[in-house]
């Protein structure tokens, strides 16, 4: 007799509360520990804000005191004043589902009841992907952003704007003069320190600038006494890498073209990638197809981008959650056909733009947690039926109430930036 699991029958609302308990924590788990900027927000957490849509966020202010000396004649004291601000937060629904054929090898994970290894794998990471990215984007909406090279806007810079390093100094310094605390080292016994959230290619141009006194984190820190994913240090300020914080394309457009035709999830992978890979499925297009092709070169990357989210001739935002970015491995200019080193796996609609453009790299500065994790309902997991016609797909999900909004602007700094180039 299949179980429940097997049989495809298990919907969310017959998990019992002891498993969906379980495996809300195994995902939770995955998100504290693979995640790099969402520890480095605040969480607040408002169950009645699932049923409001709203949770509000209060901060009170310190005292300012009064040291004028009294007089010996005083009775009373018109005392400490106190006040308080408050953000405001609409919480969005987020979520994604993950859909395989019975007769995909991945569905191992259903047919012999592993829920905890599918929960630990690719729904975590799904997971941690999503959430990373939308701490990013609040982060990224700091209001006194600067760019390298002096420049006054992310479409000025060049890739040729590379970070200062000694701009890591004059951030501390900007951060110790708002006296925010600092953000809470991994140490044994605590305490408080500067950090730097970047790109590996920025830190590179840290390490190799002239006269460069950085120290890698093997240098001052045991492995178990590191931020993850941290590489070392420079002028007092701890710097962790992650790729998520290089926006390809999205500084200055240097060629822009539309799509001629949808493209559709699973199509535009070349058949072999590096003369070792064979991507995508048999049977899928293997090509898309653009209106030019002026700047297309095998090697470079473009991004594909929603027409009603962009603006033509302008940078990319990351704010477009529909954007999808690839390596161009071969070119049939002809027929303007593109191939790319693995398959869109999202659908982009005919007239979409294709954009090549500066490289942007971001380095987030943080004193202290600028960013609000507003949580209506907590990431869990959820198991649906199999409905399909041929009860063959076999599907599982994971949805949120939450947002990450922008809160405290003064606890930490970003910087843009181009970079060196091989």
């Amino acid at each position: 007799m299949p179980n429940a699991l097997e049989s495809g029958l298990l919907t969310a609302t017959a998990l019992p509360a002891g498993q969906r308990a379980y495996y809300e924590a195994r995902l939770l788990e995955n998100l504290r520990t693979k995640s790099i900027l969402v520890p480095f927000t605040v969480m607040k957490e408002d169950f009645k804000a699932r049923d409001t849509g709203q949770i509000v966020y209060t901060e009170v202010f310190d005292t300012e005191p009064n040291w004028n000396p009294f007089s010996e004649s005083t009775v009373w004291l018109k005392g400490a004043q106190l006040d308080s601000r408050s953000l405001t937060i609409d919480l969005e629904i987020h979520g994604d589902v993950l859909k395989l054929s019975a007769y995909n090898e991945l569905t191992n994970y259903w047919n012999n009841g592993d829920l905890r290894g599918l929960v630990d794998g690719k729904l975590a990471q799904n997971l941690v992907d999503h959430l990373d990215i939308l701490a990013r984007n609040a982060f990224l909406q700091h209001p006194n952003k600067t760019y390298a090279g002096g420049k006054a806007s992310r479409k000025l810079l060049a890739q040729t704007d590379v970070f200062n390093p000694d701009a890591a100094e004059l951030v501390r310094t900007h951060l110790e003069e708002n006296e925010v605390p600092g953000v809470a080292t991994v140490e044994d016994g605590g305490g408080q320190t500067i950090v730097c959230v970047t790109t590996p290619r920025v830190i590179h141009d840290i390490r190799t600038a002239a006269g460069s006194d950085w120290l890698e984190v093997t240098e001052y820190a045991g492995a178990q006494h590191k931020f993850t994913s941290e590489a070392g240090s420079w002028a007092g300020v701890r710097f962790i890498k992650t790729n998520r914080l290089r926006l390809r394309n999205h500084g200055a457009v240097e060629h822009q073209t539309l799509l001629d035709g949808a493209v559709v999830p699973g199509q535009g992978a070349a058949q072999t990638v590096d003369k070792v890979y064979s991507v995508g499925q048999p049977g899928s297009t293997r090509y898309i197809t653009v209106d030019d092709m002026t700047g297309m070169e095998v090697g470079r990357y473009i991004t594909l981008s929603d027409q009603n989210a962009s603006v033509a001739g302008e940078p990319i935002t990351e704010l477009d959650g529909t954007q999808e970015t690839r390596r161009i491995v071969s070119i049939d200019a002809n027929n303007k056909r593109i191939s790319v080193n693995k398959p869109f796996l999202k659908p982009h609609a005919d007239g979409d733009f294709v954009t090549i453009g500066v490289d942007v790299h971001a380095s987030i500065f943080m004193g202290g947690p600028g960013v609000v994790y507003g949580v209506g309902e907590r990431p869990t997991p959820v198991l649906l039926p199999v409905i399909d016609d041929l009860g063959m797909i076999r599907r599982t999900a994971w949805r949120g109430f939450l947002k990450m909004a922008l809160y405290r602007p003064e606890m930490f700094e970003v910087a843009e930036s181009g970079s060196s180039v091989d």
